[in-house]
């Protein structure tokens, strides 16, 4: 069945509003278990299954958090359940065993993150080769004029360790994420559904859609939605062109709910060199009540009225903030930047650099060793953080010492009394960490950033993480730098540039710094 397809600018209400407006009116005419709602993450899964989940017709059927098991989720997920596959994902561990059965397959400097964000360039050959629905062979040939991305590897390196991979999967009944959606493809029987919806519908890569189409075969209603101005993973194999095609005949959301004045029409005069290609202009109202300024910023490490403004709307406001680019090297300069004017902040994906946790253990540690008594749960924090320096031997974190004690306050005197502390640690006026030696540009931080008086009982307010990371939020404030970190077409960085300021409500910031890359031109185009 064809889709209808939802199409509307960023922060209109596609997924907060349509989708849940539109679930609580299919209940009407439809069981809950014979409309399915697919998204591409499990955040964006868990946040539509909560917003249904607060509506007044869902509670009064008494569903629940289990009623929407298998039936709100991610594509990957609902593939692998409808084959009933029992297989392991596959992890780091096995990834390394695999290694040692190919040597060409051997990665040098092999971490858990490059791994699991499946970033390394063999992984990214067979995923994309995937994304686009191709054999490995033509994937090839298709992206030969970019084998930069694969490099050191050649052509049949790649498919040879291709091989090893697969056999390796197959004798360890492990399974990956491609290969979830391939299997039901191949052998899936289409389910007897009702309605299908697919949220942020850009996203999905030509293997997605082949699995969505037959998911879709015997329903009676499917809507996709999205926007194809936000199709930013075409290296995975998204297709911008298709979803254009469909945003023409798509039903439109035109009131916006996050971007205010300044940044909607920054994002306006981004995007319309694509809505003049494509041949439409889109009705995009702006926030209502919301106006926001926008600054500039010549560079992180030279003193500017931007980036001065920005300091001080971050130390005298409860705003958000949010630091998004391309790559490297600009995320290196953004965390230096951040380190250095001792803001606390987050990876958009990850914990705090430094955690509220932490922060509060260096901040009230002076007073307990100066006699202030302590609360159980403050003692027992102090425990990850203090060193065996000041810890007696046998009472390390990891041998529970406080199992047993009442939950009230301590001094640290009773602590040295009851022989879990030396006598020594009243003058150490810094904790050490259990792990590690002390690093002086952490502590450095750590003692900027309580001099600055950091907010310790809310979430961290300032985030960081590249444009592809960052899509799906919403931030107070964005903070742009626009640095070009390989060649590029002209209508990638457009969308690229245009996700990334639509993360704001009222002000944004943007970052010229040097570039030395090409803006490849595209359809003509010679910017």
């Amino acid at each position: 069945m064809t889709p209808k397809f939802i199409s509307g600018p960023p922060g209109t209400g596609k997924t907060s509003i349509w989708l849940t407006d539109k679930y609580v009116k299919l209940l009407e005419k439809y069981s809950h278990s014979n409309i399915i709602v697919l998204s591409h993450t499990n955040v964006a899964a868990d946040e539509i299954r909560d917003k249904i989940l607060k509506s007044k017709e869902v509670k009064e059927r008494g569903l629940t958090k289990k009623s929407f098991t298998h039936k709100i989720s991610t594509i990957h997920s609902y593939c692998k359940n409808k084959m009933q596959d029992k297989r392991e994902l596959w992890g780091y561990t096995d990834y390394e065993a695999c290694c040692e059965l190919n040597g060409n397959f051997r990665l040098k400097k092999a971490k858990p993150k490059d791994i699991d964000d499946r970033s390394h360039p063999f992984l990214k050959f067979i995923d994309g080769a995937h994304g686009h629905a191709r054999s490995l062979e033509d994937h090839w040939e298709e992206t030969e004029n970019n084998t930069e991305a694969f490099r050191p590897y050649k052509k049949d390196t790649l498919i040879a360790m291709a091989k090893t991979y697969y056999d390796y999967l197959d004798n360890y009944k492990l399974s990956d994420y491609n290969e979830m959606i391939q299997k039901f493809i191949d052998k899936a029987r289409a389910p007897e559904i009702d309605v299908l919806i697919v949220d942020e519908a850009q996203d999905s890569n030509a293997s997605q859609r082949i699995a969505l189409e037959k998911l879709a075969t015997h329903a009676k209603e499917v809507y996709w939605i999205g926007d194809a101005d936000q199709t930013i993973f075409e290296f995975a194999g998204a297709d911008a062109d298709y979803f254009h095609t469909l945003s023409k005949d798509a039903e439109q959301l035109e009131q916006g709910y996050r971007c205010g004045l300044t940044i909607n029409t920054k994002c306006k005069e981004i995007i319309k060199p694509i809505w003049d290609y494509y041949g439409y202009t889109r009705v995009w109202k702006p926030a209502k009540n919301i106006i926001g300024e926008a600054y500039q910023i010549p560079s992180w490490d030279r003193p500017s009225y931007g980036l001065d403004k920005l300091l001080e709307k971050i130390e005298t406001t409860k705003e958000s903030f949010l630091f998004t680019y391309r790559g490297n090297p600009t995320d290196k300069k953004v965390r230096q930047f951040l380190k250095t004017n001792g803001i606390q902040f987050a990876h958009i994906k990850n914990t705090a650099f430094v955690s509220n946790k932490e922060l509060r253990c260096h901040k009230v540690w002076p007073n307990f060793i100066a006699g202030e008594p302590m609360s159980l749960k403050q003692i027992k924090d102090f425990w990850d953080y203090i060193g065996s320096i000041a810890v007696v031997r046998g009472k390390g974190k990891n041998t529970d010492p406080f199992k047993d004690w009442v939950k009230q306050d301590y001094t640290i005197d009773q602590l040295i009394s009851k022989n879990y502390l030396k006598d020594s640690v009243k003058s150490k006026r810094i904790i050490f960490s259990i792990k590690t030696k002390v690093d002086p540009e952490r502590i450095k931080y750590i003692d900027n950033a309580l001099h600055k008086g950091v907010d310790l009982d809310n979430d961290v307010r300032v985030k960081y993480g590249n444009i592809h990371d960052v899509k799906g939020t919403t931030f107070d404030n964005v903070i742009v730098d626009e640095t070009r970190t390989r060649v590029e077409e002209y209508f990638t960085q457009l969308r690229l540039k245009f996700v990334a300021y639509s993360r704001g409500r009222i002000d944004y910031w943007t970052v010229k710094s040097s570039d030395k890359y090409k803006l490849g031109a595209r359809r003509g185009s010679t910017f």
